[in-house]
């Protein structure tokens, strides 16, 4: 199982928690030959003397053109102890609006991903924020690797059990293939985790909550997991399938927690309705909230997938 990424994008305040998103950014961009685009958005009125040469272990370039950053290439090591080097593009720009300013760098570039930290320094004047990163889910045209604060700034942090959690609509078999293929990057475990939404009602009805009625639904949602999974050839341990009666959001994050999961991989729109996956809701929760990184596709943005897999998960 593999993914087509050949341009990651990586936004940086030049922060601790932009150096370890820098370390995810690197791994991925040495399993797939890709090029990393180093990204620096500053308030137009403020004072930024940032310099990348602090921040990355960049070769000087050999040719440098007017119009375009120059291409340099940078050391990297990874958790898994891989060594080499991977092309780095920097452009900065002024812009009152960091997240506008992402989005339209990976519209112009056809970005394939980016990855980006979740919080960075105080100030107007910085990048990196939780509100910068939710936008950046909510609009950019391609996947969004978000990246919490780690204990081990500036190395990749294992990732041993990767979760995809779904809703089971058509958009599911994308992301369980996706899931797949970073399992396989991060030769990691792959669990697959639906949510039957528990019915609500008013505390004035004297009613708790109550699973759905209609017979068997648990049953008939671990069977369409299991169909899921069976579609996957991975590398790793057999996929795992988790059926849970509850609220999606809150139980995606606390399975996460009790499971030690190390990267969530989730669609942001999924069925419509109140109980179903919507930016805003579900996804943007969970990656507020998740104790790990997230991973999240537009369920009709770019696909990360070669052909013959995107037609298998249509």
């Amino acid at each position: 199982m593999t993914m087509n990424i050949d341009t990651i994008l990586f936004p940086t305040d030049f922060s601790d928690v932009a150096e370890g998103a820098f370390a995810h950014a690197a791994h991925l961009a040495l399993r797939y030959h890709a090029t990393i685009h180093v990204f620096n958005v500053v308030a137009p009125d403020a004072e930024d003397t940032s310099n990348p040469m602090d921040f990355l272990p960049v070769e000087p370039a050999e040719e440098t053109d007017a119009d375009e950053s120059a291409a340099r290439h940078v050391d990297v090591q990874t958790a898994t102890q891989e060594r080499g080097t991977v092309p780095v593009v920097y452009t900065q720009t002024d812009s009152d609006s960091p997240s506008e300013a992402i989005i339209t760098y990976a519209e112009d570039k056809d970005v394939d991903l980016v990855v980006m930290g979740t919080h960075g320094r105080k100030g107007m004047d910085r990048l990196l924020s939780g509100s910068v990163s939710e936008e950046v889910v909510r609009g950019a045209p391609c996947p969004v690797f978000t990246v919490l604060p780690s204990a081990d700034e500036g190395s990749v942090p294992t990732i041993s059990r990767v979760l995809a959690p779904v809703d089971l609509s058509e958009q599911s078999d994308m992301v369980v293939h996706h899931a797949a293929a970073l399992s396989d990057a991060y030769a990691a475990p792959l669990d697959l985790l639906h949510v039957v939404e528990e019915a609500a009602y008013p505390s004035v009805y004297g009613l708790d909550p109550l699973t759905p009625s209609l017979p068997n639904v648990q049953d008939r949602a671990r069977e369409a997991l299991e169909t899921l999974a069976g579609r996957l050839d991975l590398r790793t341990d057999p996929v795992n399938v988790h059926v849970l009666a509850g609220y999606a959001a809150r139980d995606i994050v606390e399975f996460a927690k009790d499971h030690e999961v190390d990267l969530i991989v989730m669609a942001t729109h999924g069925r419509t309705g109140l109980n179903r996956f919507l930016i805003g809701s579900v996804a943007e929760k969970v990656v507020r909230r998740a104790p790990c990184p997230v991973f999240t596709l537009r369920s009709f943005g770019k696909s990360l997938l070669p052909e013959d897999a995107s037609d298998d998960a249509e």
